[in-house]
């Protein structure tokens, strides 16, 4: 009988810890944004490899958001892992809610890895989803950095009245003849100046 009595009084007491300690699961969209943010904290402070824990940590939490892989992606970028990153900005944008960062970043990727016309279509895409594009965690690239872009993309591309263009758009001072030898290589000094990633 004791024994009895002390399973049911240690039952009890294990139930009112148990209930005590409101033992809920997190909220999935509070604990996506914790791992989201220290992502992009971890980014900023150019500690990748945190980064690329906490953005695969907000993708098990929701695999159906595009920011987590856009983040992915741009750490890989980052890392040099140029297709791993071309592979994540792709997924990226088949997700829900895509933003201008995630094309921006696929632009500057392909830009390295010589695809010039896709990434201008890409760059287009981010500025027309966001017009004022800003990037606060690297450097603080913004628009302009797009435009720059553009106006490299077009250079090596050989099109240098689209590419003065572009130029033009964030330097309306600058002027420079392409028909000329001298003229394109003065298009290629100003767009050199003017890159700052």
């Amino acid at each position: 009988m004791k024994n009895k009595l002390t399973l049911i009084v240690s039952t009890l007491l294990l139930a009112a810890v148990f209930a005590g300690c409101n033992i809920e699961p997190e909220d999935p969209l509070l604990l996506y944004e914790t791992e989201i943010n220290g992502g992009w904290i971890a980014f900023t402070k150019k500690n990748f490899v945190e980064a690329n824990l906490r953005f695969h940590q907000a993708i098990e939490v929701d695999s159906s958001n595009a920011e987590a892989y856009s983040g992915l992606a741009w750490v890989l970028f980052k890392q040099d892992s140029l297709e791993k990153a071309l592979a994540m900005f792709d997924s990226a944008a088949t997700m829900i809610e895509p933003n201008a960062s995630l094309f921006a970043g696929h632009a500057f990727v392909l830009n390295v890895v010589k695809s010039f016309s896709f990434s201008n279509q890409l760059a287009d895409i981010a500025l027309k989803l966001e017009p004022g594009w800003y990037f606060p965690f690297l450097g603080g690239l913004d628009f302009n950095d797009l435009i720059v872009l553009k106006a490299e993309n077009f250079f090596m591309l050989g099109d240098f009245s689209r590419s003065l263009r572009e130029v033009k758009i964030i330097n309306p001072g600058f002027n420079a003849s392409v028909d000329t030898p001298s003229g394109i290589a003065a298009l290629a000094a100003e767009i050199e100046k003017l890159k700052r990633f």
